[in-house]
């Protein structure tokens, strides 16, 4: 079983080598390409899906897990997939995202450096000592303002349901089920939700769970 990977914003190739350390042979993990400011979702869609036909063997079965910005990514690509009928992955795994219907509430990429930078540390997963950096401050805003600008210009479009399971992962500080509930609308299949103490990065509050949780899909029959 491959688990292909896609990142929260800001994130990179490394963003989950905490959980999927010892998965080297079986994670693929891909990165947002931000070699341009007018890159596109549908774009990005476009070249990841050149990339997964390259590194995904027919016969050779996956699964797409993401987070947050990656767990959109994650969606469209299957929607993608399912639309070119190419092989689909087992089944589509998203943690920190609400449901793909649900509007972002608040737009944070057109705020100052000062404001912008103030609502990424409530979100959490910053770490308290990078505030003592301000170069490396000065090197993350354009890249999370970039991922960020990249989501809140996505519209929501209805399209046939998928026809895989969807596991859904959220924090208890950041959402609701009933925030989560709206994936049941976007597949034909079973849809599992679960949710777990933490911010929107609660999924480093739990890496041991996470770990177990892909083990299990990686030996399962």
């Amino acid at each position: 079983m491959k688990l292909i990977t896609f990142h929260f914003a800001g994130g990179n190739q490394y963003s989950f080598s905490k959980i999927f350390k010892g998965h080297t042979n079986n994670h693929i993990p891909f990165a947002l390409q931000r070699d341009t400011d007018d890159l596109d979702l549908n774009e990005a869609i476009h070249n990841f899906l050149l990339d997964i036909n390259e590194k995904i063997f027919k016969n050779s079965p996956y699964v797409i897990y993401g987070h947050s910005m990656g767990a959109l990514i994650g969606y469209l690509i299957c929607q993608k997939l399912q639309e070119d009928d190419l092989p689909m992955p087992q089944k589509l795994i998203i943690s920190g995202k609400k449901a793909a219907s649900i509007p972002r509430e608040k737009k944070l990429a057109h705020l100052s450096d000062n404001e912008f930078w103030n609502e990424i540390l409530t979100l959490g997963g910053i770490p308290d000592e990078m505030q003592n950096y301000p170069e490396l401050i000065e090197y993350y805003l354009p890249i999370l303002r970039h991922d960020f600008k990249l989501v809140e210009n996505y519209q929501y479009e209805k399209k046939s349901k998928l026809n895989i399971p969807i596991d859904v992962f959220y924090g208890s500080e950041e959402s609701t089920e009933e925030e989560m509930l709206g994936w049941q609308n976007e597949t034909t299949e079973k849809v599992t939700i679960t949710k777990l103490e933490g911010n929107h990065f609660f999924i480093f509050n739990h890496v041991e769970y996470f770990r177990n949780y892909f083990d299990n899909l990686i030996h399962q029959k």
